[in-house]
């Protein structure tokens, strides 16, 4: 990159964050990881912090930052795990002990030869004429 352009970059200021729900952030997570829905945090941020929003716009800043950091979000997920969470529970896998007869049948529905007909045409074109449906 050119050095004035560099220089242009150094001097303008950093941009403050547009949501509300910013100073929240972590109050929202810790919320959202102890199971209380979009709807329930609404209410709190209202009647604890005198912050007026909807369900949805907590809903869509939990989307915003963890499609920033490149997770995915969903009950009781967190967007900054604490430290002393359990690794050990995160590496247990809840797939039952017939999984591998489970694999073998969705690699044998893979491998299946599927003949797809293609459905006949609702019309056929000829420029000469008007179009007309077949019966």
């Amino acid at each position: 990159m050119d050095s004035d352009l560099k220089k242009i970059l150094a001097e303008l200021p950093i941009k403050p964050p547009r949501s509300r729900l910013e100073p929240y952030r972590e109050f929202i997570e810790e919320l959202r990881s102890r199971g209380r829905t979009y709807r329930d945090i609404a209410e709190i941020l209202a009647e604890k912090c005198a912050l007026q929003v909807t369900a949805s716009g907590v809903h869509d800043f939990v989307r915003t930052r963890a499609r920033a950091k490149g997770r995915s979000v969903g009950r009781g997920t967190r967007l900054n795990p604490l430290p002393d969470s359990n690794p050990v529970a995160a590496e247990t896998s809840p797939v039952p002990a017939s999984s591998k007869e489970g694999q073998r049948k969705i690699a044998a529905l893979k491998a299946r030869n599927t003949v797809v007909e293609p459905s006949p045409p609702a019309f056929e074109y000829d420029p000469d004429q008007p179009l007309r449906l077949k019966r």
